[in-house]
């Protein structure tokens, strides 16, 4: 178990390697989490696939109610919302399936495109991402935007201790959760059960983590597009050590990257994914637009109580709307 000191300024003292990791947001001399700013501490990088200016974790939407159920498909933990003939497949961030809007985000995708979207639980329950008490004690500590924090000195000592005990899994598996252990959950377990109701054409949706997946399933025959939004591929390739390039070469569908202006420059307008992609015979399909005024994340955690977060979150759900319109009619 981790010891947290206290001090007059209420800082946890990081005796675990992985201290600072799990408490993303509290530095050195900084404020308890319960007093500080959610701005500031979301500003902090959540885990090594994201740069060190992204948004931290953010809750569900207040109020929120969503309008499909989870579901087993194939053996995996899916949220389910809506019917068609196509499909998207949304891969959730760093923080799971209940990361800000990501669910959210499904709901409103099934009523434009009339599609099924299915948003897979991608990791082991013991990681952070759809493992809910790895993610829920981390989130819990750094303070997500829009979350009401009324907790006592105590109470948020508790949190931070909970979330360096369970940051070892998450980073471990973040590590380790490669895609021969991703990819066959998808197109072994998932998208037969999608084939089987009927569904033709299938496209990905990814956030962060969930761009690297958006990548990778890509070099399969069974996609028709997939969209990434402020990816991560680059830093996943490395974490992974795995070529980035020919990841971008082995592609055989048309791709749509928007990102932030924090993102990596190869998965950029004019970097090397849009170069190697742009040589292909669906090249001039292949989208990339670079939202310079914001942060890695922001499309399904940023504040849109922001006005500048707001039109930029609008531009993006509407280019990836119209894209996946275009290819999964």
């Amino acid at each position: 178990p981790s010891v947290v000191a206290v001090c007059p300024r209420w800082r946890p003292a990081p005796l675990h390697p992985f201290a600072a990791m799990a408490c993303c947001g509290i530095r050195e001399g900084a404020e308890s989490p319960a007093a500080a700013s959610p701005a500031a501490v979301a500003s902090t990088p959540p885990s090594p696939c994201c740069p060190a200016s992204g948004l931290g974790p953010a809750v569900e939407p207040e109020g929120y109610e969503p309008k499909g159920s989870m579901q087993d498909l194939g053996g995996i933990s899916c949220y389910v919302v809506g019917q068609g003939t196509s499909a998207v497949v949304v891969a959730h961030d760093v923080f799971g399936l209940r990361s800000g809007r990501t669910r959210q985000i499904c709901d409103e995708l099934a009523a434009a495109l009339s599609v099924y979207v299915v948003a897979p639980v991608f990791w082991d329950n013991e990681g952070c991402c759809g493992g809910e008490r790895s993610a829920t004690a981390i989130s819990e500590a750094m303070g997500c935007p829009g979350q009401q924090r009324s907790d006592g000195v105590w109470s948020s000592m508790m949190k931070i201790k909970s979330a360096v005990y369970h940051a070892p899994s998450w980073y471990r598996q973040l590590k380790t959760t490669k895609w021969d252990a991703v990819g066959p959950k998808l197109h072994d377990q998932i998208l037969p059960v999608l084939k089987g109701w009927g569904v033709g054409k299938i496209g990905v949706l990814g956030f962060c983590w969930g761009g690297w997946v958006a990548f990778k399933s890509s070099c399969s025959e069974q996609l028709c597009c997939a969209v990434s939004c402020h990816p991560s591929q680059v830093d996943l390739c490395g974490l992974h050590s795995d070529n980035f390039r020919q990841v971008c070469e082995d592609i055989k569908c048309p791709q749509m990257v928007l990102s932030a202006g924090d993102d990596k420059k190869d998965t950029k307008t004019g970097g090397l994914a849009e170069k190697v992609l742009s040589t292909k015979a669906f090249g001039g399909d292949c989208v990339f637009k670079t939202f310079d005024d914001m942060k890695h994340g922001w499309v399904n955690r940023g504040e849109l109580t922001n006005p500048t977060v707001a039109r930029d979150y609008k531009e993006a759900y509407d280019l990836f709307v119209g894209f996946f319109q275009k290819h999964l009619s």
